[in-house]
C-alpha cells in the first residue's frame, strides 16, 4: 500500500471517531429567561374590623350576680370597641327559653355566642348547631368537650369543689383548734342531679368529709336555684334542723349571700364563728370576703379575677377571624379570709 492511500485512511478514523463523540454529547437545555418576576406570597389577612358588630352572652340566669356581672362587664368591654352585646338570662324558662333566646340571636344576624346553659348543655345543643349552620362563631362555658362548639373556656369543677373544701376545712382548724374529729357541724348546698359539671363541683365539695378530720357534714342539700332568696331559705330550713352547723359550703357566690344574709339575721350572732364558702365570684363580694366581718369567707375565682377580659379576649378574637385556643382552661384561685 503506498503512503498517500495510508494518509488518507488515518484522516478517515480521525473524522470518524471525532463525529461520535459529538453524537454522545448531551444537548445543553436553552436558557430562559423569565418575563415576569414570580409572584411573591400573600401576606396572612389582618384582623378584622368588629365595630358594629354584634354578639349575644346567654347565661342560665340574671339572678345570679356572679354571671350577671360577668356578662355585663364583658357587654361594657366590647362596648369599647363598637361591639353590641345582648345578655340573655333564662330565669323562668330554663333550657326552652334559652332555646328560643339562641334562636332570637340568630335572627339579629350576630357575628358570635357566649352560651352557658340552665342545667344540661345536651338540652341545648340543637339550637348551637342551628346557630353554626348560620356561620356564627359559638363559645361554650364550661362543657368538658370541645364539639360542637368552636371554642369552650372549661373548668374544672371537681378541683374548684375541692378548693371550698380546702378554704372551709382551714377555716375549721384554726377557729376550732380544739374541736374533736368531727366536731363542727358542716352543710353543703350543691347541685347534684342537674348538669355534669355541677355534679363534679358537688363532688369536690364532698371531700372535705375525708380530707378534714373535723368536718361533720350533717347535711347535703341538692338546689337547682342559686338565687340569693332560695339558698337564704334553704339555709333557715338547715339551721332549724341543724342549729349547730358553722360551715356551709354553697355552688355559687349568689347562694353564699343567701346563707350569710340568714346567719347575719340569728340572734346575738358572732359571725366570726361562721364560715361560708362559694364556688364561683362576684367581684362585689371581694373586699367583704376578705374583711372577715361577714360569714362569707372564702370564694373560688374561676379565671382568676380577671375572667371577663379573658373572656372578652377571647370573643374579640373570635368575631375577628384571627387565630384564637379552642380549649381554655380557667385558672382557679382562692380568695379568703385569712383567719389569724
Amino acid at each position: 500500500m503506498n503512503k498517500p492511500l495510508y494518509i488518507l485512511m488515518a484522516i478517515f478514523v480521525i473524522v470518524s471517531i471525532g463525529l461520535s463523540a459529538c453524537a454522545s454529547a448531551p444537548t445543553a437545555a436553552p436558557t430562559v429567561v423569565p418575563t415576569t418576576a414570580p409572584a411573591a406570597e400573600a401576606p396572612a389577612a389582618g384582623p378584622t374590623d368588629i365595630k358594629g358588630m354584634k354578639a349575644c352572652y346567654l347565661i342560665p340566669a340574671l339572678s345570679n350576680t356572679f354571671l350577671n356581672n360577668l356578662a355585663n362587664s364583658v357587654k361594657t368591654k366590647a362596648a369599647a370597641d363598637g361591639v353590641e352585646v345582648s345578655v340573655y338570662g333564662a330565669d323562668e324558662g330554663g333550657a326552652t327559653q334559652q332555646f328560643s333566646q339562641i334562636e332570637n340571636c340568630i335572627s339579629m344576624g350576630v357575628k358570635a355566642m357566649i352560651v352557658m346553659a340552665p342545667g344540661s348543655i345536651q338540652n341545648v345543643l340543637p339550637a348551637v348547631e342551628e346557630a353554626k349552620k348560620a356561620g356564627i362563631k359559638v363559645i361554650g362555658v364550661p362543657p368538658g368537650d370541645l364539639e360542637p362548639f368552636d371554642a369552650i373556656m372549661h373548668t374544672d369543677q371537681l378541683e374548684d369543689g375541692t378548693k371550698m373544701a380546702e378554704m372551709a376545712c382551714d377555716f375549721i382548724n384554726k377557729t376550732y383548734p380544739d374541736a374533736a374529729d368531727k366536731g363542727v357541724d358542716v352543710a353543703i348546698i350543691g347541685n347534684d342531679t342537674g348538669d355534669l359539671q355541677m355534679k363534679l363541683r358537688a363532688d369536690g365539695m364532698r371531700t372535705i368529709s375525708d380530707k378534714c378530720p373535723k368536718a361533720n357534714v350533717v347535711q347535703f342539700l341538692d338546689l337547682a336555684d342559686e338565687s340569693i332568696t332560695a339558698t337564704a331559705s334553704a339555709a333557715e330550713n338547715i339551721l332549724t334542723a341543724h342549729p349547730n352547723v358553722k360551715v356551709f359550703l354553697v355552688q355559687a357566690s349568689a347562694g353564699a349571700q343567701g346563707v350569710s344574709q340568714t346567719i347575719k339575721a340569728l340572734p346575738g350572732v358572732d359571725v366570726s364563728k361562721y364560715g361560708v364558702f362559694a364556688g364561683d365570684m362576684d367581684p362585689t363580694m371581694i373586699d367583704t370576703v376578705k374583711s372577715c366581718k361577714d360569714p362569707y369567707k372564702g370564694l373560688v375565682a374561676i379565671g382568676g379575677t380577671n375572667l371577663d377580659q379573658a373572656t372578652y379576649d377571647l370573643l374579640k378574637k373570635v368575631m375577628q377571624g384571627v387565630e384564637y385556643p379552642k380549649i381554655t382552661n380557667d385558672v382557679l384561685e382562692k380568695i379568703f379570709c385569712e383567719v389569724k
